[in-house]
């Protein structure tokens, strides 16, 4: 439990990036000036709503699914109950952490409160137990450098309601064989299993393929959704040259052709 509570303790106190979101949020709620910034954290960081911190400082404090792996082993060695979770909150809420920030040259050091410490020890998922049956699969199917990563996403609910043992277990073992696997790959098969709640495989398989055929549809298309498209104007000749909208949407079209061709290799094809 040592070892645990002080890798949190390095995570929180450790330096950071206070980021232009966190900064911009923060002087947009609180009416503030940038040069205000350094001494409104350092002596009104600690008396402000806990609401209000939790909005501002959730993208600093919300871990990563790199982060989520750090602690797969940890995990797996301790039982941590929501209740155990509670008291490790409490005690590092009390020891008088504090994070460093660097902010325009210049580097901020605020107490941390408690929320920020919850925040970021909850949304670990520190207290799900995956399944041994899932485990042994990752070990014997995923390259050593991503077990850590692909166990801390086989936690996510999306993989723990029924029968999606199986589903995971099958994809697990044709990625094995046809040496496909990325780790980019199954995190994003690991959101459309959370979005599309495939009954089995096959079904999985159907799923993925109209994803597919929906984007195949709107080629061409700046937008995720009709408020973009009236904004960007006819064909969208209004928007940004680099639209991260845009470039989302072909990241997310390329991801799920390869999903589909994965799935078609192992056998998996869409009912016609």
């Amino acid at each position: 439990m040592k070892q645990l509570r002080n890798k949190l303790i390095a995570d929180l106190t450790g330096p950071r990036v206070l980021t232009d979101q966190v900064s911009r949020t923060l002087m947009d709620r609180c009416e503030l000036q940038s040069n205000a910034v350094k001494a409104f954290l350092q002596e009104r960081a600690a008396g402000l709503d806990e609401a209000l911190v939790d909005t501002v400082f959730s993208p600093m404090y919300t871990p990563t699914w790199e982060d989520r792996a750090r602690y797969v082993a940890d995990r797996e060695r301790i039982t941590l109950t929501p209740a155990v979770l509670a008291v490790i909150v409490r005690d590092l809420a009390g020891s008088g952490l504090s994070a460093t920030y660097d902010y325009e040259r210049d580097t901020i050091v605020m107490p941390l409160p408690e929320v920020i410490i919850d925040r970021w020890v909850t949304h670990l998922h520190l207290d799900v137990r995956v399944d041994d049956r899932i485990l042994k699969a990752i070990e014997a199917t995923i390259p050593t450098e991503f077990q850590a990563l692909v166990k801390a996403l086989a936690g996510e609910a999306a993989w723990r309601a029924p029968g999606r043992d199986a589903i995971l277990i099958a994809l697990l073992t044709g990625y094995a064989g046809n040496g496909h696997f990325s780790a980019t790959k199954f995190e994003y098969v690991t959101g459309l299993v959370h979005t599309f709640r495939p009954r089995d495989l096959a079904h999985f398989g159907n799923q993925v393929a109209a994803l597919v055929q929906s984007y195949h549809d709107d080629h061409g298309e700046h937008f995720f959704d009709a408020h973009l498209k009236e904004a960007y104007g006819p064909m969208g000749v209004n928007a940004p040259v680099h639209d991260p909208h845009a470039d989302e949407k072909r990241r997310q079209a390329s991801l799920a052709v390869q999903i589909r061709d994965d799935l078609a290799g192992m056998g998996v094809t869409a009912a016609a």
